[in-house]
């Protein structure tokens, strides 16, 4: 999955868990009238597993970026498909139920943990189900698992790829919905073409939020994604009409303010400062945020400015630590 959570998943993550207690509730009812108790245990004790994931999942919405809960889930359904008692000598229902195993796990969980999971579950399946089948019973099953892994594997890319293309071609960030860098690079320079034709200034913020690393870090992409969507918000709200935002960076927005003086641009800068000091909540403490005016000078060209605004960018410099700023 992507980083940025599509609204619809958790609800739907936590009915997929609600939907498979069902079936594990039915699967321990129909054991029970067939008569094999010994295959009772394990349907029985994952069921109020899985009501109790449902509906932690379906509270904690948009909490967490990857479902924090998936890791469970597939790893109590991979312990059912393993351990469950055999009823028949022949490849039973468990190994066909476990085709369904990477479907589930690639839409829970990212990519490279998914690998991991559907791998492990194959080895465990071929060492402790199907050990006693022939050859050619364990290569079929391999082959079928395996394929239908990797097509889950395949849609995952395939469909983070359009994502990141289709952001590439609109030049919006997914997560701020403001203009991204690439988008910028095309509107400096009309901006600093037409504050040359009408010599009217061009002044610019930059907002550096120096905790978002550490909350990406510590308490999940979900909620460092949450903090700086807030922040842009406050941003946006204090912009005037003509104004553009920009994700210039990972943790930095920047805020073109076209027909501004180098004051102008401090008066912004400190009504920005309060209302993100008022009104904008970290997880981790007081609130880290450093906003640099700056205005085009007279003859700077394109590329000048750029520079100037990536050096400026205070997170960027390597004597950050060293000098205590």
């Amino acid at each position: 999955m992507s980083s940025e959570v599509n609204p619809t998943y958790p609800r739907a993550s936590a009915s997929l868990y609600l939907v498979l207690s069902l079936g594990l509730g039915a699967l321990a009812f129909k054991v029970y009238l067939s008569g094999y108790y010994q295959a009772i245990l394990l349907p029985t004790l994952l069921t109020p597993i899985f009501i109790a994931l449902g509906s932690w999942r379906w509270h904690t919405a948009n909490r967490y970026t990857h479902d924090p809960a998936a890791v469970t889930a597939l790893l109590a359904l991979g312990l059912l498909l393993l351990f469950q008692p055999e009823t028949s000598t022949n490849i039973t229902q468990w190994h066909w139920i476990a085709f369904c195993y990477p479907l589930l796990a690639f839409y829970l969980l990212p990519t490279a943990l998914s690998l991991a999971f559907c791998l492990l579950l194959l080895a465990g399946l071929l060492h402790l189900r199907l050990h006693s089948h022939s050859i050619e019973d364990q290569l079929t099953f391999s082959g079928q698992f395996l394929l239908l892994m990797f097509i889950a594997c395949f849609y995952a890319i395939s469909n983070l790829l359009k994502i990141k293309q289709l952001e590439h071609l609109v030049g919006l960030d997914k997560v701020t919905g403001f203009f991204n860098r690439r988008h910028l690079t095309q509107r400096l320079n009309a901006e600093v073409s037409r504050a040359r034709a009408t010599k009217k200034p061009l002044a610019l913020l930059l907002v550096e939020l120096n905790q978002y690393p550490e909350i990406q870090k510590e308490l999940g992409q979900l909620l460092a994604d949450n903090f700086i969507r807030e922040a842009s918000k406050l941003c946006k709200l204090n912009c005037r009409t003509g104004d553009e935002a920009y994700r210039y960076d990972e943790q930095t927005l920047l805020l073109l303010i076209p027909n501004t003086t180098i004051n102008g641009a401090l008066v912004l800068r400190s009504r920005l400062y309060q209302h993100l000091l008022q009104e904008l909540t970290s997880d981790l403490g007081p609130l880290d945020v450093i906003i640099t005016p700056l205005e085009l000078q007279i003859g700077e060209q394109v590329a000048d400015l750029e520079m100037r605004i990536a050096n400026s960018c205070y997170h960027s410099l390597s004597d950050r630590v060293e000098d205590k700023l």
